[in-house]
């Protein structure tokens, strides 16, 4: 029999320099970028844990793995996907979820920090009410949370990632796989200088209690700046 309890993968890459959210150099240096990533992470898998759902971290590899496991500690536990590609991570996800026993299963993306949790719990609600599917919109054309209560492969085969058609084309094959869908309100991943000057914003604006980690990196990257222009002025 199924628990009556949510599982949420978030899927993540190992934060290595030159390698992690390249988009974001500049205006941040590699190994800036990479800390930062590790940072998102954090504070995504705090945000799934205040939804009250069980936190997964969903990677590429055993090697990955033990990079993401020293990171994240015990936050959550960390779970190689089958085959290659985002889309075979998130169908690994729900395949693991499901046979685990959880009643419905989110994948979540690494890199929105400020995510408010209510968003999960409203996902999560949707489907419990009736949805095949809770899809929560990028502000860029992707999507930040699909959370569903059963698999549903087509949804992540022969998909064009990393492009602004991803949640449009997700619902086109929810409509012909006559699931019924339920649309969250839009969200904005992290991932080049224009999201990073607003996400500047919000932690500025916000509570100061929203995305720790994320907020505390970026300060000491703040003072690195101000230390350095100093010393080049003395």
């Amino acid at each position: 029999m199924a628990r009556e309890s949510h599982v949420v993968y978030v899927v993540a890459k190992a934060p290595r320099a030159g390698e992690t959210k390249t988009r974001l150099c500049p205006p941040l240096a590699a190994a800036q970028a990479a800390e930062l990533a590790g940072a998102f992470l954090g504070d995504a898998l705090a945000v799934v844990r205040q939804a009250r759902c069980e936190a997964r971290v969903i990677c590429r590899s055993a090697r990955e793995r033990s990079v993401l496991a020293r990171l994240v500690g015990g936050a959550a536990s960390i779970h190689v996907q089958d085959g290659t590609g985002l889309g075979d991570a998130l169908e690994s996800a729900f395949r693991q979820g499901l046979a685990d026993g959880f009643g419905a299963v989110g994948v979540l993306g690494s890199d929105s920090p400020t995510l408010p949790p209510l968003l999960l719990r409203q996902a999560f609600s949707a489907v419990a009410r009736g949805a095949d599917v809770a899809l929560g919109p990028c502000a860029d054309g992707g999507y930040y949370l699909l959370a569903a209560r059963a698999l549903h492969p087509r949804l992540f085969r022969d998909m064009a990632w990393s492009t602004s058609a991803v949640a449009e084309t997700t619902l086109a094959r929810c409509r012909r796989e006559w699931l019924r869908t339920h649309l969250l309100p839009a969200w904005y991943d992290v991932d080049d200088a224009a999201s990073l000057a607003r996400l500047r914003t919000d932690l500025a604006n916000g509570p100061p209690g929203t995305a720790p980690r994320t907020r505390s990196v970026l300060r000491g990257m703040v003072l690195e700046s101000l230390h350095d222009a100093y010393r080049q002025e003395g």
